[in-house]
């Protein structure tokens, strides 16, 4: 009802020209333009020839270079049914042709028309598109067979599968047929359908059948494709598409990953706990967007569930921030992926795979003042502080015999312990004059369950900068070709040796103390004599005298003959002489006699005295003249003489 309304609205505004005089003088059915049609019954295709009239009509000529025409198709009768649009806003002549080319200009257009219920038909030619002049064709028969295809082809792709669908035009559609399916890279048309490059998907599906599904997970696809369903008779396959069984919008397919091909670094700022990464350069491209992914131990691939972040291909990094209380050695990984959700998880030499980057944002992660000692049986012992509060952590610990630990560079590691126990003790076999020793931590911080070892070594802190003798010191014996004696005022005498420690016992006001060599040396010194720091010494001499009434009561000896030094150390316990005070004496007079007696008692003692001094005196004297005629005599030991 509604085509029949549409083609009398056609038929009233054809009246138009006969009402509106002013309208005659232009393009209209009188014109002197004809249309003809006729209907190939093999092919099935209606081939429409429009005429332009031979005139010298310029006025005309250019109104046609001017105008624009409209072919419909309708049913021939009484009253025209409206069918279909066949071509709209054509052109026969055009400006750019001249008068001569468009006078009796002829025009083809081949149709292949769809089925309808009546077998003739009319094609009407409309000038310009206002609807009210136009020209008939001359009726045609047109026998197309019906239509032998499926109707509402759709197709939609994900997850590795384009799943098309259809439907059948009728429920009683004949089911002596079978499948077929194409795919190709454009769209099908009846016209190119022999030309068309074109893959059989599959040409054994049953009849009846409505869906089928490609599975693409074999291999890798990344295109837009087109799909034309036909169905195959014995003796006939419908490629006309006349109807809805070829797709006009083609399926885009991808279930190929976008590959990320670059570097990754990652470097953490402790001022501001934050982590930058960094890839370079970033990718203009809408489809794409950057995966970041978080491991805190060494990877071989990328666990999807290690996402923290997705942003925009176009960027080129990244920064993060890192919680309070964290101390964690972090690796990171960046992927591609595309709208389809497509992106490679598996590692390989290209991906982009930051290099291991310690995050801390605690104060104390190291041990520190790291010592070693060595013990009598040869124990060594490593000590250290711990101000981590990580209990449970390992202390790991570390022995070179090259030098400072530096890196894990040709070194040994001797043993684990818990880091609370603040030392480690061990025997070493290969004892070493020069050894170092370091302490490194094994263990978990902060929100992170996995222990890792915190490799980092700080000289001086963790890892020692001076060595430790594991072996027994060698005392080296200094040869000399002299010998040396210590005699005293008191009687004392000994031999003097490297590194001896001599005691010469109590000694009094007035004792002297003497030092002497075999011969003369370079000098003869005496350190400490009188106190931390002084020094007394005869330079190129043989002897070096000194009096026992010194502070220190000590004295620190090198006697040094060229480049031959032997060193030894004196002490004494020297006795003060206390004097009698005057108030200690007797005023009483029945006591008089007494202190007659005293007085003359206290003469005696000041003879004593007298004599003691001049035996001092002479002892010295004695003790000069035998140092000096062993000298002499160059007696080989001191120790022979009485």
């Amino acid at each position: 009802m509604r085509s029949a309304l549409l083609f009398t609205t056609i038929l009233l505004f054809a009246i138009v020209p006969f009402l509106n005089p002013a309208a005659a003088n232009g393009l209209d059915e009188n014109s002197g333009i004809t249309i003809t049609a006729s209907f190939d019954n093999s092919t099935e295709m209606t081939t429409l020839n429009i005429t332009i009239p031979v005139t010298n009509n310029a006025t005309l000529l250019d109104e046609l270079k001017d105008e624009t025409f409209s072919i419909f198709r309708v049913a021939a009768g009484d009253y025209p049914v409206y069918i279909e649009s066949i071509a709209t806003n054509i052109q026969f002549c055009t400006q750019g042709m001249s008068n001569s080319e468009c006078s009796g200009a002829t025009f083809q257009i081949e149709y292949f028309p769809s089925p309808f219920d009546h077998d003739d038909f009319e094609y009407v030619l409309e000038i310009g598109n206002n609807g009210i002049h136009w020209i008939i064709s001359n009726p045609v028969e047109e026998a197309v067979s019906p239509v032998m295809a499926v109707d509402n082809l759709t197709g939609m792709y994900s997850d590795d599968i384009t799943t098309l669908s259809w439907d059948y035009s009728a429920p009683d559609f004949p089911m002596n047929h079978s499948v077929m399916i194409y795919s190709h890279d454009s769209p099908a048309t009846r016209e190119n359908w022999n030309s068309l490059t074109k893959t059989i998907v599959s040409s054994s599906v049953t009849a009846g059948t409505t869906s089928f599904e490609i599975n693409h997970s074999s291999y890798q696809i990344e295109r837009e494709i087109y799909y034309s369903v036909t169905l195959l008779f014995e003796t006939s396959e419908d490629t006309r598409f006349i109807g809805n069984n070829t797709l006009t919008e083609p399926v885009y397919e991808d279930n190929t990953a976008p590959l990320f091909i670059g570097e990754l670094i990652a470097t953490f700022d402790a001022n501001t706990a934050m982590t930058t990464l960094d890839w370079e350069e970033g990718i203009d491209d809408e489809n794409l967007s950057i995966n970041i992914y978080h491991h805190d131990g060494t990877l071989e691939d990328i666990d999807s569930s290690k996402l923290i972040m997705t942003v925009d291909a176009s960027n080129s990094f990244i920064q993060l921030p890192i919680p309070m209380g964290e101390h964690r050695q972090s690796w990171y990984a960046i992927t591609l992926q595309d709208s389809q959700g497509n992106e490679v998880l598996e590692l390989t030499e290209s991906s982009p795979l930051s290099n291991p980057v310690i995050e801390t944002t605690i104060s104390t992660t190291t041990i520190t003042g790291i010592v070693a000692d060595r013990f009598v049986d040869g124990t060594v012992v490593i000590s250290w502080d711990d101000n981590t509060q990580n209990s449970g952590a390992t202390a790991r610990v570390w022995r070179s015999i090259s030098g400072p630990i530096e890196s894990f560079d040709n070194i040994e590691e001797i043993g684990t312990t818990d880091v609370s126990t603040l030392q480690f003790a061990h025997n070493p076999l290969d004892n070493q004059d020069e050894a170092w020793y370091a302490v490194t931590i094994d263990g978990a911080w902060g929100s992170e369950e996995e222990p890792w070892h915190d490799e980092r070594l700080f000289i001086g802190v963790n890892s020692m900068d001076l060595p430790i003798r594991e072996s027994e010191e060698e005392i080296e014996e200094v040869v000399t070709n002299f010998t040396s004696l210590v005699l005293t005022t008191t009687g004392f005498k000994a031999n003097i040796t490297e590194g001896a420690m001599i005691s010469l016992g109590q000694m009094y006001e007035g004792d002297m103390i003497l030092i002497s060599s075999s011969y003369i040396v370079t000098n003869i010194s005496c350190h400490d004599i009188s106190g931390e720091g002084s020094f007394e010494y005869s330079s190129s001499d043989w002897a070096l005298s000194l009096n026992a009434n010194q502070s220190a009561e000590k004295c620190l000896g090198t006697i040094v003959d060229g480049e031959v030094e032997i060193s030894f150390t004196l002490t004494w316990d020297y006795i003060e002489t206390i004097a009698e005070n005057d108030d200690d004496k007797g005023d009483d007079d029945e006591d008089h006699d007494n202190d007659d007696d005293h007085s003359k008692g206290g003469g005696r003692e000041d003879n004593d005295s007298k004599e003691k001094i001049t035996g001092v005196i002479l002892a010295i004297i004695i003790l000069a003249l035998l140092v000096y005629l062993l000298v002499m005599m160059r007696a080989p030991q001191y120790g022979e003489e009485e």
